[in-house]
């Protein structure tokens, strides 16, 4: 509220026929103590509403902050989750088609041994019946022959048993090897899975760390922003407060003006009514 000082005119001098024009009615004291009571009361109203706007905006700041630190958190942990579901499929998908090819070898060398003995077995039914065929002839070269394949079958059989032998050695070996290799197969996925989890923990500790500092920093922007806040209020109060001050001076000065003018007035009206 500013008002505008004017210098106090001089009445012209007046007749004592002509009539005294009325005086301007001066502010009392009651007048300025309540403009001054009305302009404090508005300002620390102002004063009141910049503090509760100012702590809206924080606290709207702050659950902003940490509505983001919630939802990258809970996202990081989705993928990690995301992660180790689908390495878990894989690992199981992998030692399941091993089963299968397994599975499927063992009964193709089965199938393989079955056929060498029906084969083995229809060739010595074609033996004995060459045999029976020639029992006519004469007993020398039957008993060659006899002697002959007795040998082919007594050489046959033993490859038979070596070739035998040597599936069985392969097929325990080719277990032993697949056990083997699920075994490192197993070991890598936990290891990897392990990797995972410690990475997943690394990184839950680091987005606690930062959500310690970026706490620590909005605590730190907070206080600095209420300091600042407080220093620029304590000076509008200061200039508020000079404000007022110059105010009160100038109503004073005018009432004293006023006061000034009418003793004059009374002075010059005493000696024309004598």
């Amino acid at each position: 509220m500013e008002i505008v000082l004017t210098p106090a005119l001089r009445s012209a001098p007046l007749s004592k026929s002509m009539s005294q024009p009325s005086s301007p009615c001066p502010l009392t004291p009651r007048d300025l103590k309540e403009k001054l009571c009305s302009a404090e009361a508005r300002r620390v109203e102002l004063n009141k509403l910049r503090k509760i706007n100012i702590d809206e905006r924080l606290a709207s700041v702050q659950t902003k902050k940490e509505e983001l630190i919630v939802e990258k958190s809970n996202r990081v942990k989705d993928e990690l989750e995301n992660k180790l579901k689908v390495s878990e499929e894989n690992r199981e998908s992998i030692i399941n088609k091993t089963k299968e090819d397994v599975h499927a070898y063992l009964t193709k060398v089965e199938q393989k041994v079955k056929d060498l003995e029906v084969s083995n077995e229809a060739e010595k039914i074609a033996i004995k019946i060459a045999m029976d065929a020639n029992t006519n002839k004469a007993d020398e070269k039957r008993s060659e022959q006899l002697e002959q394949r007795i040998k082919e079958l007594q050489d046959h059989d033993e490859y038979v048993k070596q070739v035998k032998a040597t599936q069985e050695m392969k097929k325990k070996q080719y277990l032993a090897n697949l056990e083997l290799s699920l075994d490192k197969a197993s070991k890598r996925k936990e290891e990897q899975l392990a990797k995972v989890v410690e990475a997943a923990k690394e990184t839950e500790v680091k987005v606690a760390e930062a959500k310690e500092r970026r706490d620590q920093e909005e605590k730190d922007l907070q206080e600095k922003t209420l300091a600042s806040l407080n220093e620029k209020l304590g000076k509008v109060e200061e200039k508020q407060a000079f404000k007022d001050g110059e105010l009160k001076a100038k109503i004073e000065e005018k009432n004293r003006k006023a006061e000034l003018v009418k003793n004059m007035k009374n002075m010059n009206l005493g000696p024309e009514s004598a």
